[in-house]
This record gives C-alpha cells, sequence and structure tokens, in this order.
C-alpha cells in the first residue's frame, strides 16, 4: 500500500477526532477545511446585528475555516474562502479605508460566493454572518470598538500591527452570541457548520476522473493541500503549475494524465499527516519525520528519547551477567509498553518530509514495517546500541541507548558556551541516515562511529560533563559497530563490563590509560577535580597514534603522584598494571601501528571498575569502623 492510501486508511480509522480536539489537543480536519491564524474576532447575533469585537492573542489564533479547492492553495490573485477570510475579504467598506484598487472585487467575489452557500441552503450561523456581511459597515465599527486604528487622513494605518501583523491584512473570524445559541458560539468549532459546507461544496464538482489513490471515478482536483508541516507551511507534496518547463511534457499531453486524484481522497490524505505531524512528529532542524499505526495505537519515540525516557524512567538491575540481563529488561519493558504491536497483522508506517524549496515537500524515507518487526529492531538497537550512561543527571550510571541527536553531537559536536553545537544541516543530515539502523536494523555507518572515536580523542576540548558524555556515547556507538561486524561469533567485547581476559591491543592500552587517570585523579583535591585535567586524559590522542612511546612518558609523570598516595592505594594501581603487562600477547606492546577504536572500551570499562573497588573499600571501612 502507498503512502497516499494508508494516510487515507488512517484518516478513516480516525474519523471521531474529526472536527474536535483529541488526547494531545491536535485537530483532525474536516475535509476542505483548513487553518489560519485568526487576529480579529467579531460578535454578531442571529440577526447579523453587532455586538462587539476584540483583539485575538496568538496562543488562540489557530482557527478552522472551511475552503475551496482555490483558496486552499492560493498564492496570488483573487480566491475568497467561504466564509471567514482577511479584512479585504469579507469588509465591504474596506476600499474607503485602504488604497487597494481591487478592494471592490476582493469583496464582491467573496460575497457571490457566499450566497451560492445560503442558496443552497446553509447554517443559522453562516446566515447571521451574511447578513451582516451584506451591512458593509466592518471597517468602520471595528475603528469604533478600537480593534482597528485610522491614520489622520482617515484610512487605516498601514504601521498598526495586530500580533505582528499588519492591521490592514487581518483575518477575521465570527462568533454568534445570542439567546437562542447555547455555548460560545464559536463558529469555527461548530460541527455543524463543517457537514453544512461540506454538503454543499461537494454538490460543485461536476466532472469525474480516474483516482489514482482508491481505483475509483469521482470528482478530482489538481489542486492540493500546503500547510502540512505546520500553519505558516507553503510547501506541497503535490503540485503540477509548469506546463511549459518540461515537468511532463514529452510523456503525457497535460497534467491529469501525469497524476490524477480524487479531491475528497487527497483531502483526507493531506489532512490526516498535518494531524499525525502535529501530534507525534518529530519537527527539529528543518526536518520532519512523523511514526504511526494506522490504528492510532501507541508507539514509542525512538527519536526523542533514549532507553531510559523510552522505558518511562525504569531502572535496569544491574546483575553479574550484565549485559544479558540488560538486554532481557529492555526486552520486557519495551514490548510490555507497546504489546498492541506484538500482533503480526498491526502495521508501523515510518515518513520524513523535506522541504526541497520553499513551495516544493519531498518524501525522502517511507517504509511500512510490520508492528512486531519494528519492536524488535527497537529492541535491538537498544541492546546493541548502548553503553554505561552517566551523563543524566536525573539517573545513577546505568546502561542505555542514546537518542540520536546526542549521537550527532558527540560525533560532530564542537563545544560553545559549555554546550555541544553542531549546525542544523548536518543534525538533519545525520539524523536521516541514522533512521534506518533504528527502525531497519541497518549498520551505523563508519563514518559516524570514527567521527565519535575521534572527538572523544579530543579530551582536551570539552570540559568536564561533555567529555564523559562524549566518552560514552562513543563507546555505544563503538560497542554496535562491534557486536554488528562480529555477528554470531564469541568476539572480546560482547560486554560492558571489564574483561580481564581480553587480550586486544587497543583494549589493553586503554587499560592502561584508565589506571593512569585513576591513580593520578585520585591525588587531586575536590577543588581540583573539577578543573583539572590529567596527563592520561591530555595525552590520550597522541596515545592513539604513538602508543608505546606516550606511554612510557604518561607513565614516567606518574611516579610523583603514586608517592602522595598511602601504601594500599599503591599496592592496587601497581597490581592492576602488572595484571594488564602481562596480559600483552609477544610483540604487541612495542608495536608502533596506531590504536583502533576497542582503545576507548578498554579504558571506560577500567575506570568503571576502578571506582567500583573504590566504593566497595570505602563501603568495607565503614563497616570496619
Amino acid at each position: 500500500m502507498g503512502a497516499m492510501q494508508i494516510l487515507q486508511e488512517t484518516y478513516k480509522k480516525a474519523r471521531n477526532y474529526v472536527g474536535r480536539k483529541d488526547f494531545m489537543d491536535c485537530v483532525l480536519l474536516p475535509i476542505a477545511h483548513s487553518t489560519q491564524n485568526a487576529q480579529v474576532e467579531i460578535v454578531i447575533n442571529l440577526k447579523g446585528e453587532w455586538k462587539s469585537a476584540r483583539k485575538v492573542e496568538k496562543i488562540e489564533a489557530v482557527t478552522i475555516i472551511p475552503v475551496t479547492k482555490d483558496s486552499g492553495s492560493r498564492a496570488s490573485g483573487i480566491a475568497p474562502h467561504p466564509l471567514m477570510d482577511k479584512l479585504c475579504y469579507v469588509a465591504g467598506d474596506f476600499y474607503r479605508y485602504d488604497q487597494k484598487k481591487k478592494a471592490e472585487e476582493y469583496y464582491q467575489a467573496y460575497l457571490e460566493q457566499l450566497e451560492k452557500w445560503i442558496r443552497y441552503g446553509s447554517h443559522n450561523y453562516v446566515t447571521a454572518i451574511y447578513s451582516y456581511i451584506k451591512k458593509r459597515t466592518m471597517v468602520k465599527d471595528l475603528i469604533n470598538e478600537g480593534v482597528l486604528v485610522a491614520g489622520e487622513d482617515g484610512r487605516l494605518d498601514e504601521t498598526i500591527k495586530i500580533e505582528g501583523i499588519n492591521q490592514n491584512d487581518a483575518f477575521i473570524r465570527f462568533r454568534i452570541q445570542d439567546e437562542m445559541v447555547l455555548g460560545l458560539g464559536e463558529v469555527w468549532k461548530e460541527q455543524a457548520v463543517y457537514d453544512d459546507y461540506i454538503n454543499f461544496y461537494l454538490k460543485q464538482f461536476k466532472e469525474v476522473d480516474l483516482d489514482y489513490i482508491t481505483g475509483e471515478y469521482m470528482p478530482c482536483s489538481d489542486k492540493h493541500p500546503s500547510k502540512i508541516r505546520y500553519s505558516g507551511d507553503k510547501a506541497k507534496l503535490i503540485s503540477a503549475n509548469d506546463s511549459t518547463g518540461f515537468t511532463y511534457r514529452g510523456r503525457f499531453t497535460n497534467k491529469n494524465e501525469a497524476l490524477s486524484i480524487g479531491y475528497v481522497s487527497s483531502q483526507e490524505a493531506h489532512n490526516a499527516l498535518r494531524w499525525l505531524i502535529e501530534r507525534q512528529g518529530y519537527k527539529k532542524y528543518g526536518m520532519c519525520v512523523v511514526t504511526w499505526n494506522p490504528e492510532d495505537e501507541e508507539l514509542p519515540d525512538y527519536l526523542k528519547y533514549d532507553t531510559i525516557d523510552t522505558i518511562y524512567g525504569a531502572q535496569i538491575n544491574q546483575t553479574a551477567d550484565f549485559a544479558e540481563s540488560y538486554a532481557k529488561e529492555v526486552n520486557r519493558a519495551i514490548k510490555g509498553c507497546f504489546a498492541n504491536l506484538n500482533n503480526p497483522l498491526k502495521q508501523v508506517v515510518v515518513m520524513a518530509l523535506d522541504g526541497a524549496t520553499p513551495g516544493r515537500l519531498s518524501v525522502i524515507y517511507y517504509q511500512q514495517i510490520q508492528g512486531s518487526e519494528f519492536l524488535n529492531h527497537l529492541i535491538h538497537w537498544h541492546t546493541s546500541c548502548c553503553w554505561i550512561m552517566s551523563y543524566k543527571k536525573a539517573f545513577p550510571a546505568q546502561p542505555m541507548a542514546p537518542m540520536p541527536e546526542d549521537i550527532v553531537k558527540a560525533a560532530y559536536g564542537v563545544e560553545r558556551n559549555e554546550l555541544l553545537y553542531v549546525e542544523d544541516k548536518l543534525i538533519k543530515i545525520t539524523i536521516e541516515r541514522l533512521i534506518p539502523c533504528i527502525v531497519y536494523g541497518k549498520k551505523i555507518p563508519r563514518d559516524i562511529v570514527k567521527a565519535a572515536f575521534e572527538n572523544a580523542c579530543r579530551a582536551q576540548a570539552f570540559n568536564n560533563l561533555n567529555r564523559r558524555k562524549i566518552l560514552e556515547i562513543a563507546c555505544a556507538l563503538i560497542y554496535k559497530d562491534y557486536q554488528d561486524r562480529n555477528k554470531n561469533k564469541k568476539g572480546e567485547c560482547n560486554s560492558m563490563s571489564l574483561n580481564r581476559e581480553n587480550h586486544n591491543r587497543d583494549y589493553l592500552y586503554g587499560r592502561l590509560l584508565a589506571v593512569a587517570h585513576k591513580l593520578e585523579y585520585d591525588t587531586y583535591t575536590k577543588e581540583e577535580q573539577g578543573k583539572r585535567i590529567t596527563n592520561a586524559e591530555r595525552y590520550r590522542n597522541m596515545m592513539i597514534k604513538r602508543p608505546n612511546k606516550t606511554w612510557l612518558d604518561i607513565y614516567k609523570k606518574l611516579h610523583s603522584y603514586e608517592k602522595k598516595l598511602n601504601r594500599k592505594l599503591q599496592v592496587m594501581y601497581q597490581k592492576e598494571f602488572q595484571e594488564i603487562y602481562d596480559s600483552f600477547q609477544e610483540g604487541d606492546y612495542t608495536k608502533k601501528e596506531k590504536l583502533g577504536e576497542l582503545v576507548l572500551l578498554g579504558y571506560h570499562c577500567q575506570l568503571s571498575e576502578l571506582w567500583k573497588m573504590k566504593r566497595e573499600n570505602e563501603d568495607g571501612g565503614q563497616k570496619n569502623e
């Protein structure tokens, strides 16, 4: 099933939300309707008599309005909305207060269109608005009310703005206040008005053509909605206005042969997509990704959250069999939270949109996947691209997979004002590349892993928190990359805890670096611990390039720090050094080759072990006391 078909199916299954707010305060628009930000609200009674008016605050400005296929996609020319529109359309006296030459043409086009609706038979709210509009006193009434401001020459002052919009271009909406009206009389929220207009407007279509979405003959339209990603979005998914270029010339005689879509089908599909993006889309850095289940069942948000947030803050119990127990708990937590997707008949759809130009929107990624398969890939992501993370202040150090945005910042970030900064364009491109890794179980691109590794080696370029965050995320990427490249093999780095049986040269040099760092760090005062950087971290990048020579330099500098430690700690560190030396295979220690990415895993695992040993010693000492 194609994207438009599944969007239309989603719309039909979510009909209960049409025209009303769902649990996230989002509205699924009725067909032949759109949204507009209103600046002015006029209150009249059922006889069309003026009562009051006010400026609309931005927070409540979004207004659902009926539209035609022309007005819903208008960019220029005269194309009035059927009921609520800009001042130049709905105010019959606008020409007296503004120098626009076409003011009367705008008003007449609007009035003629509204009269057709009235003649067909309309809701009494619409009849009341029509009665008021015909009086041609709107601008005068608004000036008298103090909503609009006229200059000394009697015309509207073009320098005055209402919520950032020139008052001459204010959008007008109507409210009915009458003793016969129950409720607030908000015309833009009245379900009966929606239905009344839809019945009227669909009767205006006379010709039918083949609808490429449903395969049926029905009224079609070559104009399709905009405002897909947000209310001010002018980009369209479907458009064909290039009749002189080579868009379809040479293959088809006209644009309808290239693509023919039913008006109702197009409206339902576009309105469903707009609703899904508003309520659950990932809209940052110029990109838009939406993931949904056509039956409107809850899905995990894999782009906004890491493992801890995905499973609602649950802490992972750490046991002796660390990686295995973590995987079991993540599997149980995710499948428990989203059990509805385990049914093989359930579907999950992933769509990524990008604006090629301000007027063109393209689908850059689209996948349909079984719900159970989606969950399995998500579990694989959270159990393979993971490491023990301590940078989340609200949680103790525990294993988790970072969110994609943090991966990008760890790989490509530079520090500005103590925060990691990456250009929006690079974040967007990289997240797009990570989506298949999460949703479809693909391997992480090697260049991203390498970039994170190189950033983690530049310890001096970052503050303490960022240094730790980059190191931990780099370890998660390296860990996943190692698992993917050594699938179904018993590798040397299949655990997030220290492996003393690992004889890999890179891993062992990382362990040496960690012991050197911890030894020197133990001699710092509390004031120095947050400010000073150890020699091991300072020379980490050099250690990667020239391991043996750099290590000897670091080790020589350790002697002065070692003397400051008590005898028990000295012995402990010497035992760690000796054990690591003994683990090197013949010739590995003196090799001049660069170190690989496993050096970071060895470094972090050894460091975690040393901190654990220190805590155990402190706890033991307190018990003895």
